[in-house]
């Protein structure tokens, strides 16, 4: 069985002397005998939970990690199906990484959490969040919940049939195809797009895709759990496409506050690290 990550290394020496005092803890977490690896660092009243996106992995918090490690208590997941977790169940959605998530704040004896959700994670945070109410002290999302509470023309329908008979066929082309049409920006560089494109073509299909269908049919599970949230909900958005605030604001009792990052694609904390991470700072002193 995989042993729980260590911190990352980190560069300075202020940070260096505080890395010299982070641990991950001597905690193994298994749910339902999948292994979920995690890192942890960092101590504090408040604990960060980032969850990744699809496709991707914990590492992609690196920067994050930190930035943020010296100040919080900083925890980073690979969900099950991805990174160095276990893949052996046979249920993958997005309500069962949600109760996933519930279980491993349990397991970490975390309080104080805010959930950083990227992509569709931002649904599981949701899913998570209705499970453990009284532990979560604020919700962000990273570039999703865009056009919430849309419903797919006749037309998109169609196309998004035609997506997923292709990517049954040929995960790996589809799904980079997919990225480097849909996910990435102009700005995006080599070394961040290389990246993106790696993980995708190297993800499992077995987990991906069942995946990206519990994904597809989100929508009206969004409407009955967003009411629910008490916590005010901070979106951390690419500008490249528009975010829509007023739907937003109809079904998030709490509010909704967007913070945009220009100009980057869908992965903005690895692509504008410094400026996400400013942003994140923004969205936590405003909790």
């Amino acid at each position: 069985m995989k042993t729980p990550s260590f911190c990352f290394i980190l560069w300075t020496l202020a940070t260096v002397a505080c890395q010299n005092r982070q641990t991950t803890p001597p905690v193994t977490i298994t749910l339902d005998q999948v292994h979920v690896d995690y890192t942890s660092c960092g101590s504090g009243d408040t604990t960060l939970l980032f969850l990744h996106g699809w496709c991707i992995d914990k590492t992609y918090w690196s920067e994050q990690v930190k930035s943020f490690c010296p100040r919080y208590r900083v925890v980073t997941v690979d969900l099950p199906g991805f990174g160095l977790s276990g893949h052996n169940r046979d249920t993958w959605t997005i309500e069962k990484y949600g109760e996933d998530v519930a279980r491993i704040i349990d397991a970490l004896q975390l309080k104080n959490v805010v959930l950083i959700g990227h992509s569709m994670s931002g649904n599981i945070m949701l899913e998570a969040a209705a499970r453990k109410p009284e532990l979560i002290a604020g919700l962000v999302g990273v570039d999703n919940f865009k056009d919430f509470g849309s419903e797919f023309t006749a037309e998109q329908q169609a196309a998004v049939a035609d997506f997923m008979i292709q990517i049954k066929k040929d995960f790996p082309g589809t799904s980079v195809a997919y990225a480097e049409g849909s996910l990435l920006h102009p700005t995006t560089d080599s070394i961040a797009r290389k990246r993106i494109l790696q993980s995708f073509a190297g993800a499992d299909p077995a987990v991906a895709i069942p995946v990206l269908e519990s994904l597809l049919s989100v929508g009206s599970r969004e409407k009955v759990l967003a009411p629910q949230m008490k916590q005010r909900l901070f979106l951390i958005n690419s500008d490249a496409s528009p975010t829509d605030e007023k739907a937003l604001q109809s079904f998030f009792i709490a509010g909704v506050t967007v913070v945009p990052v220009p100009a980057t694609g869908h992965y903005p904390m690895i692509e504008k690290p410094g400026e996400f991470n400013r942003a994140l700072e923004k969205v936590l002193a405003g909790l």
